[in-house]
C-alpha cells in the first residue's frame, strides 16, 4: 500500500518521523508532509516534504496517486478535506486520523476493501496508541463478505449487495453459500452451504444463474479466465471487443472473470488484440509456434493456420499454455470463430481457501 501522512502541529510532525521511519523499515511505501516551517522545527525534518498547495489540492493529489492516506489532526480536518473527492468503495482510499499525540488511530474510510482497519491498528501499534474500528461486522466479530471477497481476490459485481449480506448476518440470520468451486476449510457461521435463503452469495464465473434463488445473490468472481484469441491482420479492437463479448455471452461467461489473454508472438503487436488488453485491464501474454506445439491436449486443428503460423492452433493452444504458466487449469471452451476472431478461453485451478486464522470473523 502506497501511502501519504500530512499533519499540522509540531508533535503531529513529530509522530509522522516516527511513523515514517517504522513504516519505510517495514518496506512499506510511504511520504510524509507538512508545512516549511514545521519541517524545519522537527528533529529529523529532512524525511519529510513541505506541502506548497492548499490541503484541497494536496488530498486530491494523494486520492489518485496513493492507496492510504493517514492524517495527523482533527477528524473534522480530515473529513472537510476528503468529502469532494469520495467516489465509491472500490474506489476510494484507505484513510486513517490520528491525534498528534498518537493515542488513537481512527478508520475513517474504506475500512475493508481500502485496507484502512488493518491500516489503523498498525499505525496504533508503531504508536502505542488504540486503533478505533467502528465497521459493525468487525465490533461485532461477524463474518464480513467483503473483506473476505478482498482475502480471497474475489470481484464483487454489485457493492450495493454487500449491505444485504452483512445486515442478514447481524440480524443473525442465515445466508446461503453457493459455491462453483471446492472449498477448503471450515465456512464462517452464519453461512450454510447449498441453502436457498432470503440472502445469499455466490462464488462463480458464470454471468447468469440458472437457479431462480441465486438470481438476487450477491455474485463474487474470481478472476481465473484465461482468453486465447487470434485475429486477421488489422481486426480492429472495437470488432475483436464485440465478438468476444458475443461469446460470453453465449458461454454464459462473467467477463470480470478474464485474468488474461494469450496469442502468439507473430500476434504481440497486434493493435487490436493490445487495445482490447488495456482495455479490460488484464496482460497480453505471447508465445512462439514452438512452445505452442507442446503443450499437450486435443486441439481444433487447421492445416491453413499451420502454414500461416506454424503451429495448428493458435486461441486453445495459447489459452492453455497460458493457464499451466499461471498455476494449472484446462481448457474451458474450445475455439470459436466469428468476424475474422478466433477465441478459446481456459480455466485456472482455484479453490477457496478458508484459514482458520484469517480476520473474516463469524467464528471460523
Amino acid at each position: 500500500m502506497k501511502l501519504s501522512i500530512i499533519c499540522f502541529t509540531q508533535a503531529g510532525a513529530r509522530l509522522s518521523v516516527k511513523l515514517i521511519k517504522e513504516l519505510l523499515k517495514a518496506g512499506q511505501p510511504c511520504e510524509a508532509y507538512g508545512s516549511e516551517g514545521l519541517i524545519k522545527s522537527c528533529p529529523d525534518g529532512d524525511l519529510m516534504i513541505p506541502v506548497s498547495t492548499s490541503l484541497s489540492e494536496w488530498t486530491k493529489e494523494q486520492f489518485l496517486q496513493k492507496e492510504g492516506i493517514v492524517f495527523v489532526g482533527a477528524t473534522g480536518i480530515a473529513v472537510r478535506a476528503i468529502a469532494p473527492f469520495l467516489k465509491s468503495k472500490a474506489e476510494d482510499p484507505a484513510v486513517v486520523v490520528m491525534d498528534d499525540m498518537g493515542r488513537f488511530s481512527i478508520s475513517l474510510l474504506s475500512g475493508h476493501l481500502g485496507g484502512a482497519n488493518e491500516l489503523a491498528e498498525q499505525l496504533a501499534g508503531m504508536a502505542g496508541g488504540q486503533a478505533v474500528i467502528t465497521t459493525a461486522t468487525d465490533i461485532h466479530g461477524s463474518f464480513a463478505v467483503d473483506l473476505f471477497a478482498k482475502k480471497q481476490g474475489l470481484v464483487i459485481t454489485e457493492l450495493k449487495k454487500v449491505k444485504m449480506i452483512s445486515s442478514a448476518i447481524l440480524k443473525g440470520e442465515s445466508v446461503g453459500f453457493h459455491c462453483d468451486f471446492p472449498v477448503s476449510g471450515k465456512l464462517p457461521s452464519g453461512l450454510i452451504p447449498g441453502e436457498a435463503c432470503n440472502a445469499n452469495l455466490w462464488i462463480t464465473i458464470k454471468e447468469n444463474p440458472k437457479e431462480e434463488p441465486l438470481k438476487a445473490s450477491l455474485k463474487l468472481v474470481p478472476r481465473l479466465l484465461v482468453l486465447g484469441v487470434g485475429c486477421r491482420k488489422g481486426v480492429p479492437a472495437k470488432t475483436i471487443e464485440k465478438v468476444l463479448d458475443r461469446f460470453f455471452k453465449e458461454w454464459n461467461l462473467s467477463p470480470e472473470a478474464l485474468t488474461a489473454c494469450a496469442s502468439i508472438d507473430l500476434k504481440k503487436e497486434e493493435e487490436g488484440i493490445c487495445r482490447f488488453a488495456a482495455s479490460k485491464g488484464i496482460p497480453f501474454y505471447t508465445y512462439p509456434a514452438k512452445v505452442l506445439e507442446e503443450i499437450e491436449g486435443e486441439f481444433s486443428s487447421s492445416s491453413f493456420v499451420k502454414k500461416v503460423t506454424g503451429v495448428d492452433n493458435v486461441c486453445e493452444r495459447a489459452a492453455l499454455t497460458c493457464v499451466k504458466e499461471l498455476g494449472g487449469g484446462k481448457l474451458l471452451v474450445k475455439k470459436q470463430a466469428a468476424d475474422g476472431v478466433t477465441a478459446a478461453v481456459a480455466v485456472r485451478d482455484w479453490k477457496v481457501q478458508l484459514d482458520s486464522l484469517d480476520s473474516l470473523g463469524g467464528n471460523i
